[in-house]
C-alpha cells in the first residue's frame, strides 16, 4: 500500500479527505494526518510517505515551506496542493516546487478524488519492471519555457467568475471548461501559427507568441488578445482578462511570466475582460509595489468595515495623499482598490457585485480633475464599501448560523469540533461567529453543542443497548467521566440512573 500523509489545519477538511472514499481501493492507505506543517516535517523525517496531500495556508509552517525544506532533504513524495479559489498564486509556487497536481477544497467529493487517485495511478505509482516507482513528469509553465528558443512574448488568461463558472461547468473542469476553451483557441489562424496555448489549470491558460517582427509586436498581440477573447465569449458565453509581456528570450520568459501574474492584479480596475499589458502598466506596478507595504492595512479595514480599525488606516492614508502630486494620489488610490479586490478574492467574494453595473475605476478616477475631487470621491467609495459589507453581513448572518446548526448536527461526533471549526466552516471570524450564535440562539455555541450531545446521548440510551463508553464516544466524548459529568449536569441525573428510570417507565 502506497503511505498517505495529509496536512491541513482544519480539522473538517481532514476527516473530509480521510472518509470521502475506500483509500484502500485504489492502492492507498491514510498513515498520518497533522494540523501542521511543523508536526509532519518531523514525521516525514523518520516515516515513510508516497504522497502529501497539504494545504498552502497553515499558520506555524505553511505547504510551500514545508515542500521546500523536504525536497531540500530529498525526502520530498509526490505533493498534492490542497487549495481555495484564492490561493492560485501559492499553487503556481508548489508546482515549481515540485508539485504533481492540486485540489480545490470547495470541489472536494468522492468523483474529484477518486480522478485524482486514478490519475495518479495512471502516470506515478506504476511499478516498472525494476520495481521501482515512475518519477513523475515535470508539471507547471516552467517546462513549457525552457523548450523554446528565440523571441516570443507570453500572454496570462484568468478566466473571470470563477466561482460562477465552476458551478456552470460541473466537478470535472478540465474536460469541459478547459478543453473546449485550447480547442477553440487553437482554430484561429494566427495562434496555429506562432502561437503555443496551454492550461496551466481550468481557470489559468498560458500564450507563447512569437514576436516575428518586435516593431509590430504591441499591436499584433492586443490584435490576438481581443480576438481569443471574443471567441471564448462568443462560443462559451466565458470572460477572460489578460495580462501580455514585451517579447523576451531565454531566461528572461521565466521573469515576464512572474510579472505577468502582478499585471493580473490590476485587471479590475478596467472589469472582466480586461487587458493590461506590461508596456502600459509599468508605473502602475511600481506603485501596486509600494501601496502593498503601505495600505494593507486600509484594505482589510474596509473590507471588514471595521468603524475604529478604518478610521485609524483612513487617516493615514490621506496623510500619505496629501504629500503626492495629483496624478500621482489618482495612482496611488487605484492601488488601493487592487488590494481591496485581493481582500475580495482571499475570502472568494465577488469584487465586481459592489456595483450593480460594470465600473472602470480608471475612467472614474480619471475624469477627476484635482486632489480635493479624489479626496470626496475616495470618501464616497469607502462608504459605499463599507455600507455594503455591513449590510451583506446583515442578510446574510441568519442563513450562517442556521448553516452552522446543520454542520454542528452532522459533526456532533467529533470530538475534536470547536467552535473555531464552525467559524471557519461558515466563513466568519472566531469572535464574531461566536457572539451572532448567542445572539441568534439564546444561547452559547459550548451550550448548545452540549445540549445536542446530551440529547442525542439520551435517545441512544432509550432505543439501543450500547454501553456507556460507546454512547459516550458516539456523541464526541473521548472520556466516559466527562460525558457523565456533563450528562448529570445537563438532567440531574447519572447516564445509568436515568436509563434505569426510562426503562422502568416503559
Amino acid at each position: 500500500m502506497n503511505q498517505v500523509v495529509i496536512v491541513d489545519d482544519d480539522m473538517i477538511v481532514r476527516v473530509t479527505l480521510r472518509s470521502l472514499l475506500d483509500w484502500e481501493k485504489f492502492g492507498f492507505t491514510v498513515a498520518a494526518d497533522f494540523s501542521g506543517g511543523k508536526a509532519a516535517l518531523e514525521y516525514l523525517k523518520h516515516h515513510r510517505a508516497d504522497l502529501l496531500v497539504v494545504d498552502m495556508k497553515m499558520p506555524d509552517l505553511d505547504g510551500i515551506s514545508l515542500m521546500e525544506q523536504l525536497q531540500a532533504e530529498g525526502k520530498l513524495p509526490v505533493t498534492v496542493a490542497l487549495s481555495g479559489y484564492n490561493e492560485f498564486e501559492l499553487v503556481r509556487q508548489a508546482f515549481r516546487v515540485g508539485a504533481f497536481d492540486y485540489l480545490l477544497k470547495s470541489d472536494l467529493t468522492s468523483e474529484s478524488l477518486k480522478k485524482l487517485l486514478d490519475n495518479l495511478n495512471g502516470q506515478i505509482f506504476l511499478e516498472n519492471c525494476s520495481g521501482e516507482k515512475k518519477v513523475p513528469a515535470s508539471v507547471g509553465s516552467g517546462a513549457l519555457l525552457e523548450t523554446l528558443s528565440g523571441m516570443y512574448g507570453i500572454v496570462l488568461f484568468e478566466i473571470d467568475d470563477q466561482k460562477r463558472q465552476a458551478a456552470r461547468f460541473g466537478p470535472d473542469l478540465a474536460e469541459q471548461l478547459g478543453k473546449p476553451v485550447l480547442e477553440l483557441a487553437r482554430q484561429l489562424p494566427r495562434v496555429a501559427a506562432k502561437g503555443r496555448l496551454e492550461s496551466i489549470d481550468p481557470f489559468h491558460y498560458i500564450l507563447l507568441y512569437q514576436a516575428a517582427d518586435p516593431n509590430q509586436y504591441h499591436h499584433t498581440i492586443s490584435s490576438v488578445i481581443r480576438q481569443l477573447q471574443s471567441v471564448w465569449k462568443d462560443y462559451m458565453n466565458i470572460t477572460l482578462s489578460a495580462a501580455a509581456s514585451e517579447p523576451y528570450e531565454g531566461a528572461m520568459l521565466s521573469q515576464a511570466l512572474e510579472k505577468n501574474y502582478q499585471l493580473l492584479k490590476l485587471a479590475v480596475l478596467s472589469g472582466r475582460g480586461a487587458l493590461c499589458t506590461e508596456w502600459e502598466c509599468k508605473e502602475e506596478l511600481k506603485a501596486l509595489s509600494v501601496c502593498q507595504e503601505q495600505e494593507e492595512g486600509l484594505a482589510l479595514a474596509l473590507y471588514r468595515a471595521d468603524p475604529v480599525f478604518l478610521q485609524q488606516e483612513k487617516q493615514k492614508f490621506f496623510c500619505r495623499l496629501e504629500q503626492m502630486e495629483f496624478w500621482e494620489g489618482c495612482r496611488y488610490s487605484l492601488m488601493v482598490i487592487v488590494l481591496l479586490a485581493g481582500c475580495f478574492a482571499q475570502y472568494e467574494d465577488d469584487f465586481f457585485a459592489l456595483f450593480p453595473e460594470e465600473v472602470s475605476y480608471r475612467e472614474k478616477i480619471g475624469r477627476l480633475t484635482c486632489s480635493r475631487e479624489l479626496e470626496l470621491w475616495l470618501n464616497n467609495y469607502f462608504r459605499w464599501v463599507t455600507d455594503y459589507v455591513e449590510n451583506r453581513s446583515r442578510t446574510c448572518q441568519p442563513d450562517l448560523i442556521v448553516k452552522a446548526k446543520r454542520f454542528l448536527g452532522d459533526n456532533y461526533s467529533n470530538p475534536e469540533l470547536t467552535l473555531k471549526s464552525a467559524a471557519d466552516f461558515v466563513g466568519l471570524n472566531e469572535k464574531y461567529f461566536s457572539s451572532r450564535f448567542t445572539k441568534e440562539s439564546g444561547m452559547t455555541f459550548s451550550a448548545y453543542l452540549t445540549d445536542l450531545r446530551m440529547q442525542k446521548a439520551k435517545n441512544l440510551m432509550i432505543t439501543t443497548d450500547f454501553k456507556m463508553y460507546e454512547i459516550s464516544e458516539r456523541v464526541g466524548y473521548h472520556n466516559t467521566e466527562h460525558f457523565t459529568r456533563m450528562f448529570k449536569r445537563s438532567f440531574g441525573v447519572s447516564p445509568g440512573d436515568y436509563r434505569k428510570s426510562h426503562r422502568v417507565e416503559t
